[in-house]
């Protein structure tokens, strides 16, 4: 049990931090020129490391020349695998508004809250020289995900810290891969045990990732995920095996003169634990491209049918409709 409370102080450190960083880190111009034309990305780069070699403007620190042929880049600042635009345990920073049609969680209100704060940040992108949309890239994410009861004063039901870090492929054709481990620690709100008498069953998931994002028609985009368990704190109620799909459609700058889109996006996701019944979450809405800190806000609409997205309740079902916010970051 301390040991427990040591890696989850660990883990609220670390998601601290990382908040910290994806805020207040700035994004290297080269990295923001990644999804655009390769050759005006490494021009700029070019002209940033001629700068280093002793013009008068300094280049990055950021950008480090690996021979002729290969760059390393630190805290690139964008990604070369794709966000899971849907998945309700992504990392990322949220505010929905829910109201739930059905819920089997005793005594719980069917109009809460779902806040999540949090992101991915890149630590390390390893590229070729002339192309810096593609190589390997190491990843740090961490999310605070926690559920708040509007029909009992905001009383906290349950909250869950994610956080992992991952390995990350990108080829220049789109095709990208992604090995990680990620780790959730489930609890149950003050609050809500005290009103209702439920204690914790001590849900706390460890597992080793395997992904795959890949191009599909123009704005359309899939990708598949395998996760295998290799430490579970209930092993009364856990299994190792979790399973993973999604689409999404993206136009980010398809509506008032590019500045903001459209999209739409829907993730599937069975876990062993729960007899393989798929978990099923739908979302669409406005994307809007904050081009200063390379991010996306979104304004959207969602839909889902599955167990809760606590994982101290993940045994109990839930079918909702939310709207809110999220922030890619």
């Amino acid at each position: 049990m301390d040991m427990l409370r040591v890696v989850d102080g660990f883990g609220c450190f670390c998601t601290a931090v990382l908040i910290a960083a994806l805020f207040f880190l700035p994004t290297s111009k080269a990295a923001a020129k990644e999804a655009g034309d390769s050759g005006v990305g490494q021009l700029e780069l070019n002209q940033e490391s001629e700068q280093g070699k002793g013009a008068t403007t300094p280049g990055p620190t950021h950008i480090t020349p690996m021979g002729t042929d290969w760059i390393a880049m630190f805290a690139p600042g964008t990604h070369l695998y794709p966000v899971y635009l849907a998945d309700p345990l992504q990392p990322t920073t949220a505010l929905n508004a829910v109201r739930y049609g059905d819920t089997e969680i005793p005594d719980a209100g069917e109009q809460r809250y779902v806040f999540r704060i949090g992101g991915k940040l890149g630590l390390l992108r390893i590229s070729p020289a002339d192309c810096l949309n593609r190589g390997i890239q190491l990843n740090l994410h961490g999310t605070f995900l926690g559920m708040f009861d509007r029909e009992y004063s905001l009383d906290n039901i349950g909250w869950d810290g994610l956080y992992g870090i991952d390995l990350t492929w990108r080829h220049s054709r789109g095709m990208a891969l992604k090995f990680g481990l990620n780790h959730d620690s489930s609890h149950v709100g003050d609050e809500f045990a005290e009103r209702t008498g439920i204690r914790r069953v001590d849900y706390t998931r460890q597992e080793y990732v395997l992904g795959v994002g890949f191009p599909i028609w123009q704005d359309f985009r899939g990708y598949g995920e395998a996760g295998w368990a290799f430490d579970l704190r209930n092993e009364d109620l856990q299994e190792e095996w979790r399973v993973q799909t999604g689409l999404a459609y993206v136009n980010a700058d398809c509506l008032w003169g590019g500045r903001m889109g459209l999209y739409a996006a829907l993730d599937l996701t069975a876990y062993e634990e729960s007899d393989w019944e798929p978990d099923i979450t739908a979302q669409t809405g406005l994307m809007i491209p904050v081009d200063r800190i390379n991010r996306n806000f979104r304004i959207g609409l969602e839909y889902r049918h599955g167990r809760s997205v606590i994982g101290e309740f993940s045994r109990f079902e839930e079918t909702y409709w939310a709207w809110g916010f999220w922030i890619d970051l």
